[in-house]
């Protein structure tokens, strides 16, 4: 005679193992993210965008003096049905004690959509409003960030670092 408590946790078993399954395929399907040769491009392909970073996704500055900036360049493209997406920092260390000093600019297509200081904590990672790309389309896009000169003792700030992964969140 079989147990009441076996066929629940068999069937708790079926149902986990057919969640597993689905999740698995889905990210098979939906994502693939390869790294090209040499030049560290990065791409990154859904089912409906394609996000191409010319220098990889890595945001990694040390040494910073006033004055320096740092720039990365990366495109989205779509390829399906009309889309929204926000550009988010993943994985955000920000050192400097005088953050406001380290400011950003984001360029779509050489517009400024977005500009301030580079955060040093980001509310859910997100450095851009949301962004809409129709089908067919392709927008570029460009980060500058900034160590602004200013008037003020910045010794403190010497050998610090700012680094993250730059990552397009489909909404």
């Amino acid at each position: 005679m079989i147990n009441k408590k076996t066929i629940i946790f068999s069937i708790i078993g079926v149902i986990l193992f057919i969640i597993a399954v689905f999740t698995v395929s889905y990210a098979y399907f939906s994502t693939n993210i390869e790294e090209s040769g040499n030049n560290k491009t990065v791409e990154g392909k859904t089912a409906k965008l394609s996000t191409k970073f010319e220098d990889g996704e890595v945001i990694e500055i040390e040494n910073m003096i006033p004055g320096d900036h740092f720039s990365k360049t990366f495109s989205v493209e779509n390829n399906g049905m009309d889309m929204s997406y926000k550009i988010v920092v993943n994985e955000l260390i920000n050192e400097f004690e005088s953050y406001g000093d380290i400011t950003y600019v984001l360029k779509e297509n050489d517009a400024i959509i977005k500009e301030g200081t580079f955060p040093k904590e980001i509310a859910n990672n997100e450095i851009s409003d949301t962004r809409t790309i129709k089908n067919g389309e392709r927008k570029n896009y460009t980060i500058t960030i900034t160590y602004q000169n200013t008037e003020e003792d910045q010794t403190s700030d010497m050998g610090k670092t700012i680094s993250g992964k730059l990552f397009v969140k489909e909404l």
